[in-house]
């Protein structure tokens, strides 16, 4: 299943490459609604031409098959992102089209899963944070460069995790 989410000129392209309930898709369509919206006001002032994002929910071998080419790492992880561009974090970015490539974030679901079971939330509260997780990434942010990194992406994720909670407080009023 391929989908597209629009917020103004951010489109969040969602591909679904494992089995889902209707049930687990309509919640995983509600989610990108709020992430569109959510991306695109974190790089509004950034970047004002069109922007594209893409999202894949994948199963373990896609993941870690992944994971082994690009990273040289031979397992199953959450979440992979590939940024597109040099790093949007410091307004260096290239356009090639009337649109910018911001990147790739592919999550793994059945690592979502088990997470969310280990961290005791809902499935689609832990695919929000390991898609805004790798979101970061794909703007040039990085917790493994040094612990100070790593607190300044872990304060943006919680940014940005209340922004969506709050969209999704309002659309369930």
């Amino acid at each position: 299943m391929e989908k597209e989410f629009k917020f103004k000129n951010l489109l969040l392209y969602f591909i679904l490459e494992v089995e889902a309930s209707n049930e687990k898709k309509a919640q995983i369509d509600q989610a990108c609604t709020w992430l569109a919206e959510v991306f695109y006001h974190f790089i509004q002032n950034k970047i004002k031409s069109n922007k594209t994002i893409s999202l894949s929910l994948v199963d373990n071998g896609t993941i870690q098959e992944i994971n082994r080419e690009h990273r040289n790492k031979d397992k199953i992880t959450d979440v992979l992102s590939f940024p597109m561009q040099d790093s949007i974090r410091h307004d260096e970015w290239d356009t090639f089209a009337p649109e910018v490539e911001i990147g790739d974030i592919l999550i793994c679901d059945s690592v979502c899963d088990s997470q969310a079971v280990e961290f005791k939330l809902d499935y689609i509260d832990e695919f929000i944070h390991l898609a805004i997780h790798g979101f970061l990434h794909v703007c040039g942010y990085d917790h493994e460069i040094s612990l100070e990194e790593e607190k300044v992406m872990e304060s943006l994720e919680e940014k940005l995790i209340k922004q969506v909670s709050e969209l999704k407080k309002h659309t369930n009023s």
